[in-house]
């Protein structure tokens, strides 16, 4: 078993573009970050939620996975974190959905995919979009998170962009702590009435980093 102190050492936690053999632990780790959620879209079926999300990734899998990095320590894949850039490609809306139908049925792949819709954002052209930041529970205030939003970072800037932007659930104090720390500035907060029925997330913040020369 990994120490979980571990990732407190000088150089231990690598970021890294993610790998198809990374996914069933990426999709286990994003899974236990966005529980409340997942079990809003799927209801009974939230068992299903690991397998659902590794079947969508794998999906990308033929491009690259491109902008999906991994965090490691000791070759163990232990926090996941998602960039795109306003012009990049989703991955095939019908074949996602078709995931979706295949594990929830009709009425809850339908159920399901207009939960996420919801989560959909935008980002400017200069900006940088961040999300599914998420870390292994047994790996969480070990630094993982900020090395993640470090290396976005780096990838913001080797895009050319400006900015990073990302969206947080205005409950989650830990996550906002955290931005906070990592340079981001709240710009706004939402209330999202559709969000807040099904997803029992109703308040969102919108928070953006300005990156300095």
């Amino acid at each position: 078993m990994m120490r979980t102190d571990l990732a407190r050492e000088p150089g231990a936690i690598r970021v890294r573009p993610a790998r198809e053999g990374d996914l069933e632990a990426a999709a286990a780790i994003l899974v236990a970050g966005f529980r409340g959620q997942f079990e809003a879209a799927f209801a009974e079926r939230v068992d299903r939620a690991e397998r659902i999300v590794a079947r969508t990734l794998t999906l990308e899998v033929p491009r690259g996975l491109p902008g999906l990095y991994v965090a490691e320590v000791e070759r163990r894949v232990v926090g996941t974190i998602a960039l795109r850039r306003q012009t990049d490609p989703y991955a095939s809306d019908w074949e996602s959905s078709g995931i979706l139908v295949d594990e929830l049925g009709l009425w809850g792949g339908l159920r399901a995919m207009f939960c996420f819709s919801l989560l959909d954002q935008s980002c400017g052209h200069d900006e940088v979009y961040v999300s599914d930041v998420a870390v292994a529970p047994t790996m969480r205030r070990q630094g993982v998170g900020t090395a993640l939003l470090a290396h976005a970072d780096q990838v913001a800037r080797a895009w050319g962009k400006a900015a990073l932007a990302l969206d947080v659930t205005a409950r989650n104090e830990t996550a906002i702590r955290l931005y906070r720390q990592s340079g981001y500035v709240v710009q706004r907060r939402r209330r999202l009435l559709l969000a807040g029925w099904l997803l029992h997330e109703g308040t969102w913040v919108r928070m953006r980093k300005t990156l300095t020369a």
